[in-house]
């Protein structure tokens, strides 16, 4: 595992900030759901959840987020079981460095 932190693009945005501290700490939550719905095969939950957070990763400034969620989407909605679930091992690797990359520093 890496550990190293993903910052937004836009962590220097006061205008964004409220939101980016929302979005980071709601993807804890995000991440869990998704992968419940891929432990009962709603690959088309997935396929939706993972876009929906593709978009809006894209939207506040984390390109890698990006990227790992759109895979992740893209192979849900091919109905690649076995294909989704290495796609959101990746995809939760990235969500855990992006929540280390937005907190305080010891």
């Amino acid at each position: 595992m890496s550990d190293v932190r993903i910052r937004s693009l836009h962590a220097d945005d006061p205008e964004l900030e409220e939101r980016l501290e929302r979005f980071t700490v709601g993807l804890g939550e995000r991440i869990d759901v998704i992968q419940e719905d891929e432990a009962t095969g709603a690959l088309e939950r997935v396929a939706e959840q993972a876009q929906s957070l593709a978009a809006e990763a894209a939207e506040l400034g984390f390109p890698v987020l990006e990227r790992a969620a759109a895979q992740a989407a893209g192979v849900a909605a091919s109905g690649d079981t076995a294909g989704t679930h290495k796609s959101l091992v990746q995809l939760t690797e990235v969500v855990r460095r992006v929540r280390l990359g937005h907190r305080p520093l010891p």
